[in-house]
């Protein structure tokens, strides 16, 4: 399934908007982003937030600044097409850890700059808890970076440890929820009714809730079951339960 066949089914499933990944791209040619945005406005569908990647924690400058650029050339695909926010991760909890001072001065210094790129454009850079990064080192850097611009993209799965419900994960989801920008609803083991069945997501609406959260939540399948349109149908159907 490619963009342009996956939007129609967004839109059959009555969504409220998309988050369109970078690497779901098969060009950034003018041509394509025109049809892209023509589509979306077609289909009703609100381009809710673009996705790009990132790698911060690297130990290669080098790198690091290739990354910084390639999230600035995905912002400005994203002003085109009219997405508030961008997403991109910082890298690994582990190397961030492991790094010490050092390390971290250099991945502030990368995050200011990605916070920076979004004040130009008025959009919001979306960082994601992925790659294993803890609550408390979202949460410094986004206090050290200091900027409104910087706020979450907040997995519910992605808080070590990654993909497992422990009392713990949900501490993580209430601390980072007052920053959160956009939500990815995680879901690994689907019941019929489209719940989950280890994460209480009637909890973690509570949460979000408590926190003045009113924004999207995009929806991730991350289970064994093959025939994964018809369990987002699911999934789809019971988040609407939720608002």
């Amino acid at each position: 399934m490619d963009l342009m066949s996956w939007l129609p089914e967004c839109a059959e499933l009555d969504l409220d908007g998309v988050e369109l990944l970078g690497n779901h791209f098969p060009s950034t040619d003018h041509d394509y982003l025109v049809e892209l945005k023509k589509t979306c406005a077609d289909l009703y569908l609100t381009v809710a937030m673009v996705s790009a990647g990132g790698h911060l924690t690297t130990d290669d400058d080098a790198k690091r600044a290739a990354d910084v650029a390639e999230i600035r050339r995905w912002t400005e695909i994203a002003e085109f097409l009219g997405a508030p926010r961008v997403r991109f991760f910082c890298g690994s909890g582990e190397q961030l850890e492991a790094g010490g001072p050092a390390l971290y001065e250099k991945v502030l210094a990368a995050m200011k700059e990605v916070a920076a790129i979004g004040a130009e454009r008025g959009i919001v850079m979306a960082l994601e808890n992925h790659g294993g990064t803890t609550a408390e080192q979202l949460l410094s850097l986004h206090r050290d970076v200091a900027s409104p611009y910087l706020k979450f993209t907040l997995d519910t799965g992605n808080f070590p440890p990654t993909s497992r419900v422990t009392p713990e994960k949900y501490d993580q989801i209430a601390e980072c929820a007052p920053q959160a920008s956009i939500v990815h609803a995680k879901f690994f083991n689907v019941n019929e009714d489209g719940s989950d069945a280890d994460f209480d997501w009637h909890k973690i609406r509570d949460l979000l809730a408590a926190a003045g959260f009113r924004g999207f939540l995009s929806i991730e399948y991350e289970g064994k079951d093959p025939d994964e349109k018809a369990v987002v149908r699911r999934i789809a159907r019971f988040l609407k339960t939720l608002r």
